[in-house]
C-alpha cells in the first residue's frame, strides 16, 4: 500500500485547559514553600497527567518515571555543573584578576554548548525509557558524547555562517536524534525522500533571521504613530530631547514589547515549517508522520505561553510547555499502520537516574519531551 493510499490516523491530546492549569498551580506554590525542593514531585505528577492524555490509535501512552531518579540525577549534577557555575559567576569574580574571571567565564560558556546538548539528549533518553504505550517502552540508542560533539560542530557552522547553518543544523540535530530513537525494538527511521532535508525552510529562516531589525523599524514607527495620534499631532516623530524621562521610558518599554511580540511572530513561520518537514522524514516500521503546524496558530500558542510565564513570573512556566506539546500532538497524524504486533520489547537500556543536567538548563519547562 502506498504512502498516499494508506490509512491517516490522528494522535489526540485531551488535556484540559483548567485541569493542567490547577496541577501547575498546585506544583508552584509546593515548590515555592520547599524552596524548589518540591520540583521532581511536580515534574513527576505534571508529566504523568500530560502522559495520560496522550491518545495513540485508541490507547493512552504512560508515564513510569518517579520523582526520586529525578532527585537522584539533581545530585550527580550538583558536584559537576552547579557548584563549578557558582564558582565561576559568583566567587571567582570577587576572587580573582577581572581578566582571567572574564576569560574563566567565557570558558565555560563554550564548554556549556556541547554540554547543552548532552543534557538534551540525556533528558531524552530518561524521558522515552519511561514512556510506554500498550505496554511497549521506548528508548534512546546512541551516545550523548557524539550527539554532543555534532551539535557544537554545528554551533560552530551557525556561527561562523552568521546563523544561515541553522536549518542544517537543526535538521541533522533531529536526524541524530531521531535515527536512535526505538518503539520497542524497532527503530525510527529518519528516511531520505529526494529532497534537501533543510526544503522549505531557507525563505521563512530568511524572514526570522531578520526579524531584529524589522521588528524593531515597525516597533518604532509603530509606537510613533500610535503616540502621535494620541497626541493629536500627526504622525511627526516625537524628539528624545523634548520629551519627559517618564515618557521616555514608557516609550522605550512599548518598543521593547513590540519589538519581542514581533520577534516571535517572523520565527513563527520558520518553526512550522522546520516542525512539518522533520515530522514528514520520521517513519516507523514504513508508516509516515504527519503534522499540520502552521503560522498564526503556533504563534498563538507561543505568544500565550510567554504571557502566562512572565505574568506568572515563571511559576507557571509549565503551562506553556503544556500549551505546546497539545498543539503538537493535535495536530500530529500516523499515515499506515505499524506491524504493532510484531514488535517486541525494547533491547536498549534506560538510565537509572534522572535528567541530571537536563534539569538544570531546564530544556522542557518541566512537563517533558514527547
Amino acid at each position: 500500500m502506498s504512502v498516499e493510499s494508506a490509512p491517516a490516523h490522528s494522535f489526540s491530546h485531551t488535556g484540559k485547559f483548567t485541569d493542567v492549569l490547577a496541577l501547575a498551580a498546585k506544583n508552584a506554590g509546593l515548590s515555592v514553600a520547599t524552596l524548589t525542593l518540591y520540583r521532581f514531585w511536580a515534574r513527576t505528577s505534571m508529566r504523568r497527567r500530560l502522559w495520560s492524555r496522550v491518545n495513540v490509535l485508541g490507547d493512552p501512552l504512560e508515564y513510569t518515571g518517579t520523582a526520586w531518579e529525578l532527585f537522584r540525577g539533581f545530585l550527580i549534577s550538583l558536584p559537576s555543573f552547579f557548584l563549578p557555575a557558582i564558582f565561576v559567576f559568583y566567587i571567582a569574580p570577587l576572587l580573582m584578576d577581572p581578566v582571567l574571571a572574564f576569560w574563566l567565564a567565557a570558558g565555560f560558556y563554550v564548554f556549556a554548548v556541547p554540554l547543552v546538548a548532552a543534557a538534551r539528549y540525556w533528558m531524552r533518553r530518561y524521558q522515552l525509557s519511561r514512556t510506554r504505550w500498550r505496554g511497549i517502552r521506548l528508548g534512546l540508542a546512541g551516545s550523548a558524547r557524539a550527539f554532543a560533539f555534532a551539535s557544537f560542530g554545528w554551533t560552530v557552522l551557525q556561527t561562523l555562517s552568521l546563523g544561515w547553518y541553522t536549518p542544517l543544523a537543526r535538521m541533522n540535530r533531529a536526524k541524530m536524534m531521531w535515527e536512535n530513537t526505538r518503539f520497542g525494538d524497532q527503530p525510527f527511521e529518519f528516511v531520505d525522500d529526494g529532497q534537501p532535508p533543510q526544503k522549505g525552510l531557507w525563505w521563512p529562516f530568511a524572514l526570522g533571521w531578520f526579524a531584529l531589525p524589522l521588528a524593531y523599524l515597525v516597533a518604532v514607527l509603530v509606537v510613533v504613530a500610535v503616540a502621535a495620534g494620541l497626541a493629536g499631532t500627526g504622525y511627526e516623530p516625537p524628539r528624545f530631547d523634548e520629551m519627559a524621562p517618564a515618557n521616555i521610558m514608557i516609550f522605550s518599554i512599548s518598543v521593547v514589547l513590540l519589538m519581542a511580540l514581533l520577534m516571535v511572530f517572523f520565527w513563527a513561520p520558520y518553526n512550522a515549517a522546520a516542525m512539518n518537514r522533520i515530522a514528514s522524514l520520521i517513519t516507523l516500521d514504513g508508516a509516515r508522520f504527519k503534522l499540520k503546524a502552521r503560522t498564526l496558530s503556533l504563534f498563538a500558542i507561543q505568544l500565550s505561553g510567554w504571557i502566562i510565564t512572565i505574568l506568572s513570573l515563571g511559576l507557571l512556566a509549565p503551562m506553556a510547555g503544556f500549551l505546546q506539546v497539545r498543539y503538537v500532538i493535535n495536530r500530529l497524524e500516523i499515515i499506515g499502520t505499524p506491524r504493532f504486533a510484531e514488535i517486541g520489547q525494547s533491547v536498549v537500556d534506560g538510565p537509572r537516574t534522572g535528567e541530571s543536567l537536563g534539569d538544570a538548563f531546564d530544556l522542557d519547562m518541566g512537563v517533558g519531551v514527547i
